[in-house]
């Protein structure tokens, strides 16, 4: 019987030896820390995350996790709604928007203000035009007035290095989230 179990030994041995050894050597790849996206500096984020006015949108951007979006690679066109134009709300839809269990409300509302590509005032029509939510809003120009879902756009042309924002003083409210909280278009 100690012969057997020697016999097997020897021959479990023999084979490992035989077979190649299965060794992890660390690649380039599995070395690099995972590098979270950061805002780029001159950014729509940036111009909006350093100006006073816009500390509402700033917060609901991060909340909505479109703060990296707008700040990275891609050209955009937001029509920029100031503090005081969510002041307007009613009291309490801003916080309920906020709650985690509202994230895609509050990201249709977002991108409701933002085209895809750079559009400056002066490239605005009459007309309709596809949001980023995929709703249209309705813009109107007279002159060098121009006008987003009946909201004067008055700072208009701001450029950063990945597209143009356009203040207004109303938040637009997309079709899609009529009678949320109490929102209404």
């Amino acid at each position: 019987m100690k012969t057997n179990h020697l016999t097997r030994a020897a021959l479990l041995l023999s084979f490992a030896a035989l077979s190649p050894l299965v060794h992890a050597e660390p690649t380039a790849e599995s070395s690099k820390l995972i590098e979270k996206p950061v805002v780029a500096p001159g950014s729509l984020t940036a111009v909006i995350t350093d100006s006073t006015t816009f500390s509402t949108l700033k917060k609901a951007l991060k909340a909505a996790e479109l703060d990296i979006t707008l700040g990275t690679k891609g050209e955009y066109t937001v029509f920029a709604p100031t503090d005081e134009a969510f002041g307007k709300l009613p009291p309490a839809v801003l916080t309920k928007l906020l709650l985690p269990e509202n994230k895609e409300k509050l990201r249709s509302l977002l991108l409701y203000h933002v085209l895809p590509g750079k559009v400056t005032a002066a490239e605005l029509k009459d007309g309709e035009l596809k949001t980023m939510n995929g709703e249209k809003i309705k813009i109107a120009v007279a002159g060098t007035s121009v006008e987003v879902e009946g909201s004067k756009v008055f700072s208009a042309d701001v450029m950063a290095n990945n597209g143009v924002m356009h203040s207004i003083g109303t938040v637009l409210i997309p079709k899609s989230l009529d009678g949320f909280a109490g929102l209404d278009k």
